[in-house]
């Protein structure tokens, strides 16, 4: 049996990009929210929507608009800053929409992502995430093997 080395094929680790689409479709599912849009820039992950928010007794339909980059990778979890959200930026609305264990954690203007949520990476055993990047339209990572 012939044996391939896998690092001369895919270098220093398997590229894997997720697109807007894609990060789209999960927050929908995972967040349980029809009504969320996704675009990825080279500069930031900007997301906005409607989300229901209970305070009390009282139900409102909330508008939301937000911004986030990633700030660090840790195995197969990478952490987005919070860098702004419109029209209010209340962390009650922040814990509503983000703390959703054991995909997202939501604390101190940070959101982790379990990236094992994602299928292309759930289906790579191995390895741990070592970089990524925002690029138009997708979010490149590196994954190690």
């Amino acid at each position: 049996m012939e044996r391939f080395d896998l690092t001369a094929i895919f270098g220093k680790g398997i590229p894997i990009t997720l697109s807007a689409a894609m990060l789209e479709r999960m927050l929908k599912s995972q967040l349980q929210e029809d009504n969320i849009k996704v675009e990825i820039t080279s500069k930031h992950i900007a997301l906005w929507g409607t989300t229901e928010v209970k305070k009390m007794m009282f139900k409102k339909q909330v508008s939301f608009r937000m911004a986030l980059k990633p700030a660090a990778v840790e195995k197969r979890t990478i952490t987005f800053e919070l860098l702004e959200l419109k029209p209010i930026d209340k962390n009650f609305i922040n814990q509503k929409l983000f703390n959703r264990p054991p995909i997202f954690e939501y604390e101190n203007r940070r959101i982790k992502m379990n990236m094992n949520a994602w299928n292309i990476v759930r289906n790579i055993p191995v390895g741990q995430i070592k970089s990524c990047e925002l690029a138009d339209g997708g979010l490149k990572m590196n994954l190690s093997l």
